[in-house]
C-alpha cells in the first residue's frame, strides 16, 4: 500500500480494517481504528479517514430530527482535520485518495454538492489506471473509484450539470471491464458500481430527456454492461436498500425503452458481437443478419424485464389500477406494431415470424392481465393482436369484454358525475370501436355488418354520454365542447366509421324501403367525418368510401366529384403534424398512398362508364399503375416468368439482388384490386373493339395472376397431406384465457394456342374454337418462340417437345401491341372526354419513383405486365417533375417551428396517428382461409375469361375455361373436407373476403349455365342452373339465367321437354332475351288469373307446368331483388317485370322497367363490388 514496510500484525489490523470498510461493518471500524493507531502509528490518514466515513454512514442512516442539525455541525468539523491529513500524507497515495474520496462524500452529505464536486478527481479513470501502473489496489480503493464517480455524476447532476455528469459516470465503465468477474469483489464494491450503472441507465435512456446527450450506440454499450453484471451478479444478491429492486427494473426498462426507440426511428444499430461476421457477406444477408440480432436482444431483454416485473407485482385492488403493468404492454404493442409492420419482413424475425411474434406478444398480454383487474387497455391490446392473426371469435370476445367495462363506467361517471379511475380517454375508446368497424365490414360478412351496426349505435351513445358530462351548465354550442373533449381526428375516425357501417349494412339489409334512408345515413356521417374541423378534410379512405356510396345512390355526378378530390394533391401529405408543431413519426408504408389510390382509380373508371366515356375509364385505368412511374417499381424486374415472393423466397432469388416490386408487399386484398384493374381494362377493350380483341388479353390476365400469387398448384401440394398442428400445452395463459373475457353465460387449361385455326371475323387475326376433342391447352409464346410462358400457373412452361399444328399462333407482344394501339386510337377520338380524368399527381419523372430502375433492361424474352402500364411507359406522353418529398432538404424552408430542414426530430413524443400513407397489415389467416382467397380469385378469373370467350362465339374455349373453375372448386372442396369432418364448413366463408365451397360451386355452375343457354340449349342450361341454385340459393346470376329460362318456357319459346334428336344449333352471336313487348299466343289473351282447376276452368299438364314455371320465376326474381346480391341488379329486374306482364299486372310492370332505366343510366362497365374486395375499407 506505500513505501514502508508495517509490522505483521499492522498488516494484520489494517487489512481487517479495509475488509470491514469493504463490508459495511460501521461498527467495527472504531475499534479497527484504535489498534491501526496503536500498531502503525504513521497511518493516522488512514484512521482519520475511516472514523470520519463511519459518522458519514451514520448521518446518512439518521432520521431527519432536531439531532441533525448536531450532527451536520459534527460533519462540518472533520473538514479540517481530513484536510490537514491529504496535505501531510506523502508516503501512502492510496491513503490521501481515499481521504479526498471522504472529504468529498462529507460535502455531499451535507448538501455541498458543488464543494463536492470541486473536491473530487477530475477523471477517476485516469485515476484507476495510474494506481493500477504503481502499485495493487486495496478493496477499499477500489471502492473508492466507483463510489467517488458516482457522487461527483450525482452532485453534477445537483447542480444542473447534467452533461458534465453523463461525461464523468462513464469513465469507470473501461476499467470495470477489466474485472473477470465482479461477483467475487465486495458487498460496498458492487452497492457502489450498481448505484452507478442503474443512474448511467436511467440518463442513456432515448426516451428520456437525458437520452440526447448519449448516442444510440453508447447507450447501447452500457446496457450491456448492466445486463453482464446482472448475470453474473445482481442476479444473484438481494441488494441494499428497500428500493434496490425498483431501481433494477427500472434500468430494464430503461434498457428495453432505447431498443424500442432503436427499432421505432431506425436508429444505428449495431450487434453486441460482430466478430462473427464475413467481410464476403452480401449487404442483403448482413441486414438480416443484424435485424436478427436485433430482434434476439430485444427479445431476451424484454424476457428479463417481464420476469422481474411480475415477480416484484402484486395484484391491485378493484379499485386501482397497475399502471406499470399498462404502460408495459404498451411499449409491447409499440414494438409489435413495428416489428409486424411493412419494414421487417419474416425472414428478418427469424423462427415463425411475424406469425410468432404476435403470439409471444399474445402471451405476455395474458401474462400481464394476471397482474391487472379489468384493465381497458389490456383487453383492447388483446383485441388487436387477436384480430391481426385472424382469430376473431377471441378478438371480439376481449372486445365485447372491453365494451362492457366502457359501458359500466360511463354510465356510472353519468350518474355520480365524478371520472371513472382506470378507463381509457375518449379519444382512445373511439378509435378502437372504429377499429372494429373496420375489421367487421372488410372481413366479415352479412352477421358481421350488423354487429359493426351495433358498435355504431355505442358509438353514438358515447359521443352524447361525452358531450352530457363535458357541457357546462349554461347553454353553450356542444359539438364545440365535443370538439374539445375529444381529440379531433379521433371524432373524424369515428364519424367515417360510422358511414361506412351504415354504408355496408345497405347492401345487406333485407328491408327495400329502408336501403336509401340507411345510406343517406351513411353518406352524412361520412361527410361530417371530413369537415376541416376534424383535422381530416382529405382522408382517402373516407373520401373513397363516400365515393362508392354515392355510385352506389347513383349519384354519379357526385361520385366523380369525391374521387377526383381523393385523387387531387390536396391528399398527399409526407408527414403528420402533432399539436405542438413537432413532426410525429407515424408508422409509413412505401408507396401508401399511391397504393390506395390503386381502388379510387379504378372506381373513377367505372364511373366513367356510367356516362359511355370508355377512352376517359381506360386512361383512368393506365393512371392507376403510371402512378409508380417505371413499371419495374411496381412489379420489380422482369424475369424468365413472374415469381411471387414466396417463390422468389423458395428458390433464393432474393439472396441473389432479384429486386422485388411493390407488388411482393402487397397484401391479398391490394393484389386482387390489381387483378381487378386488368378485367376492366379487357372489358373495356371488349366494348370498344369487340369479344375477339379481349380474347386476346386473356392470357395475360393468367400471368399477371401467377406473378402475383404464384402457382396454385405449388400451394394445394403444400396442404396435402393436412398438417395437423400439435395441440398447444397446457400453461397458466391457456388456463386464463376464458377468465379474461367477462363473458355472459390445379389444374392444366383446355385451349391449344397453337393448334387453334383462324378465322377472318374482323380485320385482325384472332383464335376461333375448333373441333378437337383432346383436352387443349392455353399456352403463351414470345415472338422469338424461345418456348417460355407466362399463363395459367398450373401450366408447364416449357412445352419445347409439343407438337404444333399448323395456323396462325398469338405472340405475347402482338397481344400488346394490338390492344394498346387500338385504346390509343380510341382515345385519340375521343380527346374531349379525357378531362374528366384527373392529372397525375407530382412525383413521376420519366417513368422514375423512389426506386432507381430502368424500363430499357428488359431482355426480349421477358413479358410485360400490363399492355396499359407498357403503353404509358414507351410511348413518354406524360413526362411529369420529381416527386416532391425525393427533393433536397436544403431546397426546403424549414417548418414552422424549426430552425433546420430536415427538422430534428424528438422522439419522445407519442405518434396515436400513422402516417397519411400506413397500410395495416391483413390478418395472418390460416392456410386453408388464404389458399380460399387464392382460388376464389382464380375461379373468378376463368369465369371471367370464359364469359368474353362465349361473348366471342368460341364455345370450345369458354367451356374449357369453365371445366378449369369447377376442377379448382372441386379440388378446394377436398381440401376443406380433409380439413374438417362437418358438411357444414363447405357453406361457411369464413373471414377475409373468400367464398364458400356451395359459392363457388354456384358460380361455376352459373357460367356454364351462361354458356349452355348462348348455344341455346336451354334445357341442359337449365338443368345447370339447378344445380348452382341448390348449391347457393341467393346466387343472383343463376336465378336471372333460370327465370329468364322459365319465363321463355311459360311463352313456348322453350318447350317444356327437350327436343329429341334435333340438331343443335349454335349461333355466333348470343341470342337476345325476349322482349316484353313482343307478340303473345294467342292463349295469352285472356290471363289465367286463376291456376285451380275446377268445373269452369280446366288446365291441361302441359299449361299447369308452364304457370309453374311463371310463378317459380317470379318468386325466385322477387327475393332476389329484394337482397343484397340483387337489389340494383338490373337484368334481374328486367326478368322480375316480363314475369309481372305475363301475369297482367300492368302497373307493376311499369313501376319495375322505370327502376330498370334509372338502373341501366347509371350501371357501370362492371359491378361495383368488383371495386376493392374490402368494400368500403381500403
Amino acid at each position: 500500500m506505500g513505501n514502508l514496510q508495517e509490522s505483521e500484525k499492522a498488516q494484520r489490523y489494517i487489512a481487517q480494517l479495509d475488509e470491514a470498510r469493504c463490508a459495511g461493518r460501521w461498527k467495527d471500524v472504531p475499534e479497527l481504528c484504535r489498534k491501526v493507531e496503536k500498531h502503525a502509528p504513521r497511518r493516522r490518514c488512514l484512521t482519520l479517514t475511516a472514523r470520519s466515513e463511519a459518522q458519514i454512514v451514520a448521518h446518512t442512516l439518521q432520521r431527519p430530527s432536531t439531532s441533525a442539525s448536531t450532527a451536520s455541525s459534527g460533519l462540518s468539523g472533520v473538514i479540517p482535520s481530513l484536510l490537514t491529513a491529504i496535505d501531510e500524507e506523502s508516503d501512502y497515495a492510496q491513503d490521501a485518495f481515499q481521504a479526498t474520496i471522504c472529504l468529498g462524500w462529507l460535502h455531499y452529505a451535507l448538501e455541498e454538492p458543488g464543494l463536492a464536486v470541486a473536491r473530487f478527481p477530475k477523471d477517476f479513470g485516469a485515476v484507476a489506471s495510474r494506481f493500477g501502473r504503481e502499485s495493487a489496489l486495496s478493496g477499499w480503493s477500489r471502492v473508492c473509484i466507483v463510489k467517488g464517480t458516482y457522487l461527483k455524476g450525482s452532485a453534477q447532476e445537483k447542480i444542473g450539470a447534467l452533461d458534465e455528469a453523463l461525461e464523468t459516470y462513464p469513465t469507470v465503465i473501461p476499467w470495470l471491464s477489466t474485472f473477470p468477474t465482479l461477483h467475487t469483489e465486495s458487498v460496498q464494491f458492487k452497492m457502489w458500481t450498481e448505484h452507478l450503472l442503474v443512474r448511467l441507465c436511467q440518463l442513456s435512456d432515448q426516451s428520456s430527456e437525458g437520452g440526447e446527450y448519449v448516442e444510440p450506440l453508447d447507450a447501447l454499450q452500457t446496457y450491456r454492461f448492466w445486463a453482464r453484471y446482472w448475470e453474473t451478479t445482481a442476479k444473484h444478491t438481494s441488494g441494499e436498500g428497500p428500493n434496490t429492486a425498483r431501481y433494477r427494473r427500472r434500468a430494464w426498462k430503461c434498457y428495453y425503452d432505447t431498443l424500442s426507440i432503436i427499432l421505432r426511428h431506425r436508429l444505428p444499430y449495431t450487434p453486441e458481437s460482430t466478430s462473427s461476421t464475413n467481410a464476403s457477406e452480401k449487404p442483403r444477408q448482413h441486414n438480416a443478419n443484424q435485424n436478427l440480432q436485433q430482434r434476439a436482444e430485444l427479445k431476451r431483454v424484454e424476457a428479463v424485464y417481464e420476469g422481474i416485473l411480475l415477480k416484484e407485482t402484486s395484484f391491485p385492488k378493484a379499485s386501482e389500477s397497475n399502471n406499470e403493468i399498462e404502460t408495459w404492454a404498451d411499449a409491447v404493442m409499440d414494438n409489435w406494431r413495428h416489428l409486424c409492420g411493412p419494414s421487417w419482413s419474416d425472414e428478418d424475425l427469424g423462427e415463425g415470424g411475424k406469425e410468432g411474434v404476435g403470439r409471444g406478444v399474445l402471451d405476455i398480454l395474458y401474462r400481464a392481465a394476471t397482474k391487472t383487474f379489468h384493465s381497458t387497455p389490456i383487453l383492447r391490446h388483446l383485441f388487436t393482436v387477436h384480430a391481426s392473426l385472424a382469430e376473431f371469435d377471441l378478438a371480439f370476445k376481449a372486445y365485447d369484454s372491453y365494451v362492457e367495462i366502457i359501458t359500466r363506467g360511463k354510465d356510472r361517471t353519468e350518474q355520480t358525475g365524478e371520472d371513472e379511475g382506470g378507463l381509457d380517454d375518449a379519444s382512445t375508446i373511439l378509435r378502437t370501436a372504429a377499429e372494429a368497424i373496420r375489421i367487421l365490414c372488410r372481413f366479415g360478412s352479412r352477421k358481421e355488418a350488423e354487429k359493426a351496426i351495433a358498435i355504431g349505435e355505442s358509438i353514438e351513445k358515447w359521443l352524447e354520454q361525452t358531450i352530457h358530462a363535458k357541457s357546462p351548465t349554461s347553454e353553450t354550442n356542444s359539438s364545440l365542447t365535443l370538439e374539445h373533449a375529444i381529440v379531433p381526428r379521433s371524432l373524424a375516425v369515428a364519424y367515417a366509421a360510422l358511414g361506412i357501417a351504415q354504408a355496408h349494412w345497405a347492401r345487406f339489409t333485407y328491408e327495400a324501403d329502408t336501403r336509401s334512408s340507411i345510406q343517406a345515413r351513411g353518406v352524412r356521417y361520412l361527410r361530417k367525418s371530413l369537415e376541416p374541423k376534424f383535422d381530416s378534410p382529405d382522408s382517402i379512405e373516407a373520401l373513397y368510401a363516400l365515393s362508392l356510396v354515392f355510385a352506389e345512390m347513383r349519384d354519379i355526378a357526385g361520385a366523380i366529384k369525391t374521387a377526383k378530390r381523393a385523387l387531387s394533391t390536396a391528399t398527399t401529405q409526407t408527414g403528420l403534424m402533432s399539436a405542438d408543431g413537432d413532426i410525429s413519426s407515424g408508422l409509413n408504408t412505401e408507396f401508401g398512398r399511391e397504393r390506395k389510390l390503386i381502388p379510387v382509380w379504378h372506381l373513377l373508371a367505372l364511373l366513367l362508364t356510367t356516362r359511355s366515356e370508355f377512352g376517359s375509364a381506360e386512361k383512368a385505368c393506365e393512371a392507376a399503375f403510371e402512378q409508380f412511374g417505371d413499371p419495374a417499381v411496381l412489379f420489380g424486374k422482369e424475369d424468365e416468368q413472374y415469381r411471387s415472393e414466396h417463390l422468389n423466397n423458395a428458390t433464393g432469388r432474393r439472396a441473389e439482388g432479384y429486386d422485388v416490386g411493390i407488388v411482393d408487399l402487397m397484401e391479398g386484398f391490394e393484389k386482387n384490386g390489381i387483378l381487378q384493374i386488368k378485367m376492366t381494362q379487357l372489358t373495356l377493350l371488349e366494348t370498344l373493339e369487340g369479344s375477339h380483341a379481349a380474347v386476346d388479353g386473356s392470357d395475360e390476365l393468367l400471368a399477371l395472376y401467377a406473378r402475383l400469387f404464384g402457382d396454385p398448384a405449388a400451394e394445394h401440394a403444400k396442404l396435402q397431406p393436412p398438417i395437423t398442428a400439435p395441440a398447444p400445452p397446457k400453461s397458466a395463459v391457456g388456463t386464463i384465457r376464458g377468465s379474461i373475457f367477462r363473458s355472459r353465460g390445379s389444374v392444366k387449361s383446355t385451349i391449344d394456342r397453337a393448334a387453334q385455326t383462324s378465322s377472318v371475323v374482323s380485320s385482325r387475326p384472332s383464335t376461333m374454337a375448333t373441333s378437337t376433342t383432346a383436352a387443349p391447352t392455353i399456352q403463351v409464346t414470345d415472338e422469338d418462340t424461345t418456348g417460355h410462358s407466362s399463363g395459367h400457373p398450373h401450366l408447364n412452361h416449357h412445352r419445347k417437345h409439343e407438337e404444333v399444328r399448323p395456323g396462325p399462333s398469338r405472340t405475347q407482344s402482338k397481344l400488346q401491341k394490338r390492344s394498346s394501339n387500338s385504346l390509343h386510337r380510341r382515345s385519340e377520338s375521343q380527346a374531349d372526354q379525357l378531362p374528366e380524368v384527373p392529372i397525375l399527381p407530382d412525383g413521376i419523372a420519366n417513368g422514375t419513383h423512389a426506386r432507381s430502375s430502368s424500363a430499357g433492361e428488359k431482355s426480349p424474352g421477358t413479358h410485360s405486365m400490363s399492355n396499359s402500364v407498357r403503353k404509358s411507359i414507351e410511348s413518354h406522353d406524360r413526362p411529369l417533375r420529381s416527386v416532391a418529398h425525393n427533393m433536397p432538404h436544403a431546397s426546403e424552408p424549414p417548418p414552422a417551428g424549426h430552425s433546420t430542414q430536415p427538422p430534428k426530430q424528438d422522439v419522445r413524443l407519442p405518434a396515436p396517428f400513422p402516417d397519411a400513407g400506413y397500410i395495416p397489415p391483413d390478418p395472418r389467416f390460416s392456410l386453408i382461409q388464404g389458399r380460399r382467397q387464392k382460388v376464389t380469385i382464380l375461379i373468378g378469373i376463368w369465369i371471367f375469361i370464359s364469359g368474353l370467350y362465349t361473348r366471342a362465339g368460341m364455345f370450345e374455349d369458354a367451356q374449357g375455361a369453365v371445366t378449369e373453375a369447377l376442377k379448382l372448386v372441386e379440388s378446394f372442396e377436398s381440401e376443406i373436407a380433409q380439413e374438417t369432418s362437418s358438411s357444414k364448413a363447405f357453406a361457411d366463408r369464413g373471414w377475409g373476403g373468400g367464398k364458400s365451397v356451395e359459392e363457388l360451386w354456384a358460380d361455376a355452375f352459373s357460367a356454364q349455365g351462361v354458356l349452355l343457354a348462348t348455344q341455346s340449349r336451354k334445357h341442359e342450361a337449365r338443368i345447370v342452373f339447378e344445380r348452382a341454385v341448390l348449391h347457393h340459393p341467393d346466387h343472383s346470376e343463376a336465378i336471372v339465367g333460370l327465370s329468364n329460362i322459365l319465363l321463355d318456357t311459360y311463352t313456348k319459346i322453350v318447350p317444356l321437354e327437350p327436343i329429341e334428336d334435333a340438331e343443335v344449333i349454335r349461333p355466333l352471336s348470343p341470342p337476345s332475351i325476349p322482349s316484353i313487348s313482343e307478340a303473345k299466343p294467342e292463349y295469352k289473351k285472356q290471363h289465367l288469373s286463376s291456376h285451380t282447376p275446377s268445373a269452369e276452368n280446366q288446365l291441361s299438364p302441359p299449361e299447369l307446368s308452364r304457370l309453374a314455371a311463371r310463378d317459380r320465376a317470379h318468386g325466385l326474381l322477387s327475393t332476389l331483388t329484394k337482397l343484397g346480391p340483387g337489389w340494383d341488379n338490373s337484368e334481374a329486374w328486367y326478368a322480375l317485370a316480363r314475369a309481372y306482364e305475363e301475369s297482367g299486372q300492368v302497373e307493376k310492370t311499369k313501376e319495375v322497367l322505370w327502376w330498370c332505366v334509372e338502373l341501366e343510366d347509371s350501371r357501370p362497365i362492371r359491378n361495383w363490388n368488383n371495386v376493392a374486395l374490402g368494400g368500403f375499407v381500403l
